[in-house]
């Protein structure tokens, strides 16, 4: 009986702390958790200061009023980052053949500035046909800020063996009014694309949360 009692105990301890650790059962990693923590609590995002492909300064409020798609890359990497990019491409591609690009503003930052140059990032968005006027990329001026930037959308960046890096990938939805209201993974480009054609229409309202 005894042994019965333990082990009943051990499963629901172990039920319990699942549950707590997955938020009640909704994440069952750090990325969906991630997600499901923007989804409903967003946040505004800081107007930090960075430098652009051409080394001009921009921030966010430069983009108030529209609706933005944010990745993190470095431009040596040989293999996630060039998948984000690419599907942006396709994103640019077809929104703007669709009408709707003026609403729409993607950007990629860096998060190796000490290599990536503007001029490296201009070539990178060169590469893959990017439409400057609605796509750029950037990188933060000081370790610290770059920091802060990784922090706050939460995004794991680790040095691997070979001087690249193993990050997080997806694309951070940053709303009209300036706050961080979705993430969608690479695997997620139907839902991201939904989403945005609802927001881009005003057919929903989560990009006004």
């Amino acid at each position: 009986m005894r042994t019965f009692l333990a082990t009943l105990f051990i499963a629901i301890s172990g039920i319990l702390i699942l549950w707590i650790s997955t938020d009640g059962g909704r994440a069952f990693t750090a990325e969906e958790a991630r997600r499901l923590e923007i989804r409903e609590t967003p946040r505004s995002v800081p107007d930090w200061q960075l430098q652009n492909q051409d080394a001009e300064t921009f921030t966010f409020q430069d983009w108030h009023g529209h609706l933005i798609v944010v990745d993190f890359i470095y431009t040596s990497c040989p293999g996630v980052c060039l998948i984000l990019s690419g599907n942006l491409k396709n994103l640019q591609k077809d929104l703007s053949a669709e009408g709707k690009s003026d609403k729409l503003r993607f950007l990629s930052i860096t998060f190796d500035p000490e290599k990536d140059t503007p001029q490296r990032l201009k070539e990178h968005l060169s590469h893959f046909s990017a439409d400057f006027r609605n796509w750029i990329a950037v990188r933060p001026t000081s370790s610290p800020q770059k920091e802060a930037i990784l922090d706050f959308f939460k995004v794991v960046v680790i040095p691997d063996e070979y001087g690249g890096y193993t990050h997080s990938a997806g694309y951070h939805i940053i709303n009209p009014d300036g706050k961080l209201v979705a993430i969608f993974g690479i695997e997620q480009m139907d839902e991201l694309r939904a989403y945005l054609d609802q927001a881009l229409e005003g057919k929903d309202n989560a990009s006004k949360n």
